[in-house]
């Protein structure tokens, strides 16, 4: 009987190695607009979104900025930058009590879920499409961008890099949306 499970694993082990007919090779999709392009994600958040691009964002003073790199080098990594500028965020408590409360709300930039080793493919499921309708596209950003309005987040491909930002520095939603566009094009032109 041991000598069967022996083999069953052996035989298991053999089929799960390296050697068993798939490439190894990476797959070039073409899909990077500039092939000259020596940009190569290296990993840190901080190379593609700086304090300077967000105060230039938002127009907020740098050295009140605090800043926020949770989980770095983990799979949610999140980079953040913020205010605290006295903004609140006024609810209705209720609907039959109809009392409003009013919450602080920081003002943020961040930058999360950075795969430096994208593809247009792993980005569309990614992002996936066909469960989120919700999603509009944003033309002329990168090579592909999403807009995602329930999350009020941008989700960007460009030259081998995805990544999801968002800009929240006010109560309105469409002049959010603006900056978030606004600094994806800037981490595009100068981190690129």
């Amino acid at each position: 009987m041991k000598k069967y499970i022996y083999v069953s694993i052996f035989i298991a082990l053999f089929f799960s190695c390296k050697g068993n007919g798939q490439t190894t090779e990476p797959i070039s999709n073409n899909d990077s607009p500039n092939p000259d392009s020596n940009f190569v994600f290296s990993g840190d958040y901080d190379d593609l979104l700086t304090l300077e691009m967000a105060s230039r964002i938002t127009g907020f003073d740098a050295s009140k900025a605090k800043k926020m790199h949770t989980m770095k080098g983990m799979m949610g990594e999140t980079l953040r930058y913020y205010w605290e500028n006295g903004r609140e965020e006024v609810k209705e408590k209720s609907a039959s009590n109809r009392k409003t409360v009013s919450y602080p709300r920081s003002d943020l930039v961040q930058l999360k879920w950075v795969d430096g080793e994208a593809d247009m493919a792993s980005f569309l499921d990614f992002i996936d499409l066909e469960a989120h309708p919700e999603l509009l596209e944003i033309n002329g950003l990168g090579q592909r961008a999403y807009w995602n309005p329930e999350k009020q987040h941008l989700e960007v491909y460009y030259n081998g890099v995805s990544f999801t930002l968002q800009v929240d520095i006010s109560n309105d939603d469409n002049l959010d949306k603006e900056k978030t566009i606004e600094l994806a094009k800037l981490i595009i032109t100068e981190q690129f």
